[in-house]
């Protein structure tokens, strides 16, 4: 009886132990996920919130090129509006024209703060995902329209140039560039391509405050 009585209490305390080494451990790795979930939520702010202000950046790029081409654009318009022979150069540089006609503005889309969050591996924790969705779409945008406005600044130059060459043969020019004006304005759209996409990022950095 004594032997029996024995066995069961040595039983008994193995069980006890054993149930306080997994209490234990439930309770560590219920602590660890905790911090971790806390560690995910963390880095997951800190990377949208970079990339807040990176557009942030950009939208302000945008803003002052979106002035830029404004200028460009009335200018093509004023010329546009009056017969050539009667628009007179020392008249069309009054107005403002020098900036305009002499100008190369270039925009460059910064994305480091985007590439950092796609190589970490935490936009899987995002729980918006027509967030992420619209995150992606933005920066994808933003890199069409940058080629855009490298095609426009390209064949600015390209009529830069042959006007140029057309001098140097001695060739007289009354009104610089006219003929790229003219024809191309303030170019393939690139105007309402900034207007636009200027208004998605300003509503995006709502989201992401």
């Amino acid at each position: 009886m004594s032997v029996s009585k024995n066995l069961i209490n040595k039983t008994g305390k193995y069980f006890r132990e054993i149930s306080v080494i997994v209490i234990g451990v439930a309770i560590t790795m219920s602590a660890s996920q905790w911090i971790n979930s806390r560690s995910e939520k963390r880095d997951v702010a800190l990377y949208l919130n970079s990339i807040k202000m990176e557009l942030e950046e950009i939208v302000a790029d945008i803003d002052e090129h979106v002035i830029f081409l404004k200028e460009i654009e009335n200018y093509a318009y004023y010329l546009g509006s009056h017969n050539k022979k009667s628009l007179h150069p020392d008249s069309i540089f009054q107005w403002g024209a020098v900036n305009v006609v002499s100008s190369i503005r270039s925009f460059v889309v910064p994305t480091t703060a985007f590439e950092m969050f796609k190589i970490s591996g935490a936009m899987r924790l995002v729980g918006d995902k027509e967030l992420m969705r619209d995150i992606w779409k933005t920066y994808n945008s933003l890199e069409m329209l940058q080629r855009m406005s490298d095609s426009f600044n390209q064949l600015k130059k390209d009529y830069a140039l042959k006007e140029i060459q057309l001098m140097n043969d001695g060739k007289e020019i009354e009104i610089p560039m006219y003929d790229f004006f003219i024809n191309h304005g303030a170019g393939f759209g690139l105007l309402e391509g900034c207007q636009e996409i200027s208004a998605f990022l300003k509503e995006l950095i709502t989201r992401l405050e």
